[in-house]
């Protein structure tokens, strides 16, 4: 599994990169058997956004350092001169809470879970 790291670079540029999850074969909920497991976060808070298609905000760094996991619907981000679309199921962890921030459109209608670091 992969998630996408937006940061700031050195310069406040932002920037897009896949991650690669690591697994490693754990207990989760005895007495079921053992599943693959990443290792846990800490998070503070959790929220849900619902926005529409056409929604657009052309440049703003992240509120916190958040994973965000698109529930429904398919968004756009541009960072750094980079564009990239995101669908359901899609993996975001939102760093770039500095520096010029990324551009963000809403192509079809969208739910997100937001989870704070």
């Amino acid at each position: 599994m992969k998630f996408t790291r937006l940061y700031s670079d050195e310069s406040g540029g932002a920037k897009l990169e896949d991650v690669e999850v690591g697994f490693e074969k754990a207990e989760f909920a005895p007495p079921a058997p053992p599943v693959d497991l990443a290792a846990a976060v800490p998070a503070s808070a959790h929220l849900f956004i619902r926005a529409a298609s056409g929604w657009f905000d052309p440049a703003h760094p992240a509120p916190a350092r958040q994973f965000m996991v698109l529930l429904t619907g398919v968004i756009e981000v541009e960072a750094g001169g980079q564009e990239r679309r995101f669908n359901a199921g899609d993996v975001i962890l939102a760093e770039d809470t500095d520096g010029q921030g990324h551009a963000t459109r809403v192509i079809e209608d969208c739910v997100i879970a937001v989870t704070r670091l």
